[in-house]
C-alpha cells in the first residue's frame, strides 16, 4: 500500500511537470510583446519577441533610396538604442535619403556662437561678415562646405543661413549620442555639480577615437538636439575643421563631420567680466566705460555691483537694461529664471532703481541679481551649518529704516560649541557672538560698517536681544550695538 501512494504521488508530480513544459512551450517561455517597424506611416515588418529582450536591428531596402538608419520617434530625432531592453510595444522608425532627387544647395553657411577663439569674431551676431565665420564650398562637390576653427574649453557655436533658420548643432555631428552620465564624466554633472540620467536630463557628447569627450551639448532652451550648441570639452583645446553635408529638401539627412587639425595650448586666462548695458551705453568697444567684476579665489564665479538711478534707464523706460560681457572672450551673458529679476526679450536683464549684486557662473554662464540690502551677519548658524560673516535670506537678520538709520533687533546664543565658531572662545573673546554690520545680498557683500574700537573690527556680544543701529551721513556712517 505505501509503495502504490509514492508511485500515485510521483506520478501527479510527473504529470505537474509536464504540464509546465507545455505551457511554457506554449507560451515561448515568457510574456511577449509586439515590435513595430515603419517607414513613415507605412509598417515594414511585424515581429513579437519575448519581454525584456532586445530588437534585432536590420537593414531594409528601398529602391531609390539610401537607408540611413533607425530612430526612436517619427520625427526621427533619436537614434533608436539596439542595446536596451524592452518591456512594452514598440515602434521603430526608419530614415531614408531619396538619392535620385538630390538638388544643389544654393544656401551660404557660417558659424554663430562666442567663445575666446574664432568665435570670439561671432559673438551671436548674425551678419556673416567676417570671412572667417563662412563655411567655404568643397570644390567639385555640390553640397559640401567646411570651416576651420580654433576652439578652446567652453567656446560654442550653431552653423545657420540667415537669422536663426537653419540652426544646426551636435545633433548633426558624426558620433553625437546621449551622454551616458557616469560620474565626473559628463560636462553637465561638473557643470551643475549634480549627477542624472539621460532620461531626466537632456546632455549629448561628441567622443575621440579614444574615448574622450571633444564636444558636448545640452538643452537649454527647450530645443531638439539638433539645435544644441556645439560645445568645446575642456582639455581638448584645439584647431578643428567641420566639414557640413547638406540634402536640400532632406535637411535630416544634414550631417557635420570632424577632425581635429592641431592641439592648442590652454588659455592661461579666459574671462575678464563687466556689467554692461543702458548705463553705460553698452560700450562694449570701452571697457573703460564698464563695471569691472570680481574673480574668486577657485575662479569659479565673478561677482560685482551696480546702482541703478533714473539717468540708467533705458530709452522710454523706467528700469534698466544688463548684462554681463566677458571682454576675453566677447560674449554676452543674459538672464533667465534663476536671475532674481525680470528677463526681458533678448536675454537683457531689468533692473530698478537701487543697488544690484550681480553673479555670474563661469560652467554654467548664467547671471544672478539681488537688490542689496543692509544685513548683520557674523557668527549665525542655520540649524547646525554656519552662516559665515555672510548674508542669508531668514538667517542673517535685515536692518530696515530710512533717512539714513537702519536698525535691527535679533537675540543670540552661545555659538562657540560649534566647531566652526571655537575660535571666539579659543581666543579669549569677550563675548559668545560676533557680528558686523554689511550693504550687499546673498551674492555679495559690497560695503563693510566697521568699528576701530572693536578688535577685529567685530562686536563680540554676550547672549541675549541685542539691537543694532546703522546711522549714514554725508560725512560718515556708524554703527551702535546695545
Amino acid at each position: 500500500m505505501k509503495t502504490k501512494k509514492w508511485l500515485s504521488l510521483f506520478m501527479a508530480v510527473a504529470m505537474a511537470i509536464s504540464m509546465t513544459a507545455v505551457f511554457a512551450a506554449c507560451n515561448g517561455g515568457g510574456d511577449k510583446i509586439t515590435v513595430t517597424w515603419y517607414d513613415g506611416r507605412s509598417e515594414l515588418r511585424t515581429e513579437e519577441i519575448d519581454k525584456g529582450s532586445k530588437a534585432t536591428e536590420w537593414t531594409p531596402e528601398k529602391t531609390g533610396f539610401e537607408f540611413k538608419g533607425w530612430f526612436e520617434e517619427a520625427s526621427l530625432t533619436t537614434a533608436f538604442d539596439f542595446d536596451k531592453a524592452l518591456e512594452e510595444d514598440t515602434d521603430i522608425y526608419s530614415k531614408w535619403l531619396d538619392t535620385t532627387n538630390v538638388t544643389e544647395d544654393t544656401n551660404s553657411y557660417y558659424v554663430i556662437g562666442t567663445g575666446t577663439g574664432t568665435m570670439k569674431d561671432s559673438n551671436w551676431t548674425h551678419s556673416p561678415t567676417v570671412e572667417a565665420l563662412q563655411l567655404k564650398k568643397v570644390e567639385g562637390k555640390t553640397n559640401v562646405y567646411t570651416i576651420t576653427l580654433d576652439m578652446y574649453a567652453g567656446d560654442r557655436f550653431q552653423i545657420c543661413f540667415g537669422s536663426w533658420d537653419g540652426q544646426m548643432g551636435i545633433g548633426y555631428v558624426e558620433g553625437a549620442k546621449y551622454a551616458d552620465f557616469e560620474v565626473g564624466q559628463n560636462p553637465s554633472d561638473k557643470m551643475s555639480g549634480v549627477s542624472g540620467t539621460a532620461a531626466d536630463q537632456d546632455y549629448a557628447v561628441v567622443k575621440n577615437t579614444d574615448g574622450d569627450i571633444v564636444f558636448h551639448g545640452g538643452n537649454e532652451n527647450d530645443n531638439a538636439s539638433t539645435n544644441w550648441n556645439i560645445v568645446c570639452y575642456e582639455g581638448h583645446d584645439g584647431t578643428y575643421t567641420f566639414t557640413l553635408h547638406t540634402y536640400p529638401g532632406q535637411e535630416s539627412n544634414n550631417y557635420i563631420e570632424w577632425k581635429l587639425d592641431k592641439p592648442l595650448e590652454a588659455l592661461t586666462k579666459t574671462h575678464e567680466m563687466y556689467i554692461i548695458g543702458s548705463m553705460n551705453d553698452w560700450a562694449s568697444t570701452d571697457t573703460s566705460k564698464l563695471i569691472a567684476m570680481k574673480e574668486s579665489e577657485d575662479k569659479a564665479t565673478w561677482t560685482g555691483f551696480v546702482t541703478i538711478t533714473a539717468d540708467d534707464y533705458s530709452d522710454g523706460n523706467d528700469y534698466a537694461e544688463m548684462k554681463v560681457f566677458n571682454a576675453i572672450g566677447n560674449g554676452w551673458f543674459g538672464g533667465d529664471t534663476d536671475t532674481g529679476a525680470e528677463v526681458l526679450d533678448g536675454g537683457n536683464i531689468k533692473l530698478t532703481a537701487g543697488t544690484w549684486g550681480v553673479k555670474y557662473t563661469v560652467a554654467t554662464g548664467k547671471v544672478q541679481v539681488e537688490l542689496c540690502k543692509y544685513y548683520v551677519v557674523g557668527t549665525f548658524l542655520d540649524g547646525e551649518t554656519a552662516v559665515n560673516f555672510s548674508v542669508k535670506k531668514d538667517v542673517t537678520p535685515e536692518l530696515t529704516g530710512s533717512d539714513g538709520t537702519y536698525t535691527a533687533t535679533f537675540t543670540v546664543e552661545d555659538v562657540t560649541s560649534n566647531s566652526a565658531y571655537s575660535w571666539i572662545k579659543d581666543q579669549g573673546k569677550d563675548g559668545v557672538f560676533a557680528i558686523k554690520v554689511v550693504f550687499g545680498c546673498e551674492l555679495g557683500i559690497k560695503t563693510w560698517y566697521a568699528d576701530d574700537a572693536h578688535d577685529g573690527d567685530n562686536w563680540y556680544l554676550q547672549a541675549g536681544s541685542h539691537t543694532v543701529t546703522l546711522t549714514i551721513t554725508a560725512d560718515s556712517a556708524t554703527v551702535t550695538v546695545a
